[in-house]
């Protein structure tokens, strides 16, 4: 009985292993299934990190509204998802790095942070 029981953990620990190498090699595959929830992964991400920073350097005396930063974070994260939609999730970190992608970034947050009303 210890056996099969064994053997069923090691069978479907395989295939999650598998299903997580699939998955993370059709992440940027158009309209697969792996890229919907790499789409949803990475922008709750972008979401997060942007609402944290605007804790962090918003000053208290500070006249825009919560508003005005959320809509704001709301097109970073999709802008900044379309640059990168293409790169696989194990390069991500690599790309984030980069000067381009910082200056490319912060243009995004500036084009934002305009189209919100920021002051």
């Amino acid at each position: 009985m210890l056996k099969w029981l064994v053997l069923a953990i090691v069978i479907i620990g395989a295939g999650l292993v598998g299903l997580y190498k699939y998955s993370l090699d059709h992440a940027t595959e158009e309209g697969s299934f792996s890229a919907k929830v790499y789409e949803r992964t990475i922008e709750k991400q972008l979401l997060t990190a942007c609402n944290a920073l605007v804790k962090e350097v918003r000053p208290p005396d500070d006249e825009n509204t919560p508003a005005q930063y959320a809509a704001t974070c709301e097109c970073v994260a999709n802008e900044m998802f379309e640059k990168v939609r293409t790169v696989p999730p194990d390069e991500l970190e690599s790309y984030f790095e980069k000067d381009a992608t910082k200056t490319s970034l912060q243009n995004i947050i500036e084009k934002c942070g305009y189209a919100a009303g920021l002051n």
